[in-house]
């Protein structure tokens, strides 16, 4: 089968004091101290044999993420800049649609012809943090298109327990290539759900939200607020492309926080009340954060989601006047978020087919992710 595999070279650096487990197996806990000299190419591989507890899935669409695009992206010395865990050589691909085709003995719940989307963790439900209920930082996890195959390829083995049926989405889409198009979007939309509602506490329907940086992960995130009963979506982005898919969407207060000041114009739009919610998706968190705590509502909730190559200087003074709240986000495994946003597409609430922009062939799938790192687009698929 062909496949886009990510390689690169194992070359800690200096100062990074690499883990026992790091050393045996070659996985590394933040990539950016660990791997080199990125190459992507698209290769045949043998297709995946499911094991017992899996099913093999015939990929149908697949979407580029922010992630893949930091693994292709180095600094000045080669490391790359994505900065957390990866095993190299490996298929990338985390956000995908497909059908099941084989099934392995022990899998009950998924037959040869489902439709099915995929969580990214694969937990033990073993060890002490997942019999606490937090799967998602799971001690013995792998992650699919980061430690183990992925989904830019014409197959993908995916555990049973973090498999999901989407075929409920057949109430909202007339065709079954718009169906799947549609389900490819399910993983980057319960990121954002799941900093929401799965981290944050006390956001209702009515609340003003901003969301800093109008990406896939973004805009995603806009369209879960806007079906969740947001009073109002406000949006920070300089890509004026960007800000261009936002306004299609329907979303009216976009503006381009380098012509715009984001804490007076969030003034203006909330008539001086500030923002309930404030959502970092951009990763420029030195420019985010001052804005942000300059427009907090009364109790305020801020969801951090992007992975930031730097920190900001934090003003507690500000949450604490306020009574504001940062809440850290990372994946969406658990608490049945999958399932939940499967539900609100399927209801019509939740549209996600605007935002792809491109569609590349799995031939070009190299491409595909290079397209996605100009960072002009909305959702950029390949299509298998």
């Amino acid at each position: 089968m062909q496949a886009l595999v990510l390689d690169g070279d194992w070359n800690p650096r200096p100062d990074y004091d690499l883990t026992d487990d790091e050393r045996r197996t070659r996985n590394a806990t933040n990539a950016s101290q660990v791997w080199t000299d990125p190459t992507l190419r698209v290769v045949d591989r043998d297709r995946p044999t499911p094991a017992p507890d899996e099913a093999l899935v015939r990929v149908r669409y697949a979407g580029v993420c922010g992630s893949d695009v930091s693994m292709i992206e180095t600094d000045d010395e080669g490391y790359l800049h994505y900065s957390a865990y990866a095993s190299l050589p490996n298929v990338l691909g985390h956000e995908f649609s497909g059908e099941v085709v084989e099934t392995g003995p022990d899998v009950r719940l998924f037959s040869e012809g489902d439709l099915v989307t995929a969580e990214v963790t694969d937990y033990c439900g073993r060890c002490e943090t997942c019999r606490r209920g937090f799967h998602g930082h799971c001690e013995n996890f792998e992650q699919i298109g980061f430690t183990i195959p992925g989904a830019h390829a014409e197959y993908v083995a995916v555990p049973e327990k973090i498999l999901w049926d989407v075929s409920a989405l057949r109430a909202s889409y007339d065709s079954e290539d718009d169906l799947l198009r549609a389900a490819a979007t399910v993983e980057p939309s319960t990121i954002t759900y799941y900093g929401l509602f799965g981290r944050a506490e006390g956001i209702v329907p009515g609340d003003y939200y901003v969301f800093h940086g109008a990406g896939p992960i973004g805009l995603t995130g806009m369209n879960v607020a806007r079906a969740a009963g947001a009073g109002t979506v406000i949006a920070f982005e300089p890509s004026p492309e960007r800000r261009e898919i936002a306004r299609a969407l329907g979303f009216e207060h976009v503006f381009d926080p380098t012509v715009a000041d984001p804490a007076t114009t969030v003034h203006d739009v909330t008539d001086g009340e500030g923002a309930d919610v404030h959502v970092e998706t951009a990763g420029a968190v030195r420019q985010t954060y001052p804005a942000i705590e300059d427009s907090l509502a009364e109790r305020a909730n801020v969801v951090h989601i992007s992975n930031a190559g730097t920190s900001p200087e934090i003003d507690l003074r500000k949450y604490q006047g306020n009574s504001a709240q940062i809440y850290g986000s990372e994946g969406h495994t658990g608490q049945r978020i999958f399932p939940r946003v499967i539900r609100l597409m399927a209801a019509g609430h939740l549209d996600n087919l605007p935002l792809v922009t491109d569609t590349y062939a799995l031939s070009d799938a190299d491409v595909a992710v290079r397209k996605a790192a100009e960072r002009v687009d909305g959702k950029v698929l390949i299509e298998i």
